[in-house]
């Protein structure tokens, strides 16, 4: 009975004391939740928190229009269509028209 209670009574003390030193997710000014559009995460000007695997890259190309959503939408459609199992995005639109998107999958 001793033996089983001194037991539970060490248990419980790691168990507060890993508790206390676990550090938790304290949002602040610069965190944000990202936009799923088609079933992919869209990461404009920002990367992902968490560990990822870059699949690829997908280039725009020509494409009619220079307004954003366009430009968003088509190279959404490029990447699901190169890779089908991709999670998300993370895009890299340049002034010069060279707009393409790194194609990524959560480990």
């Amino acid at each position: 009975m001793k033996k089983s209670l001194l037991s539970f009574l060490f248990g419980c003390c790691l168990t507060i004391i890993f508790a206390f030193n676990i550090d938790s997710f304290k949002p602040n000014y610069s965190t944000a939740e990202v936009s799923k559009i088609d079933e992919i995460l869209v990461f404009s000007d920002c990367k992902p928190v968490m560990p990822y695997d870059i699949l690829g890259t997908v280039n725009l190309g020509f494409v009619s229009g220079t307004q954003y959503e366009t430009i968003r939408k088509n190279l959404i459609k490029r990447a699901k269509k190169s890779y089908p199992t991709a999670d998300g995005i993370i895009l890299n639109l340049n002034k010069n028209g060279l707009d393409n998107c790194n194609v990524i999958k959560f480990k």
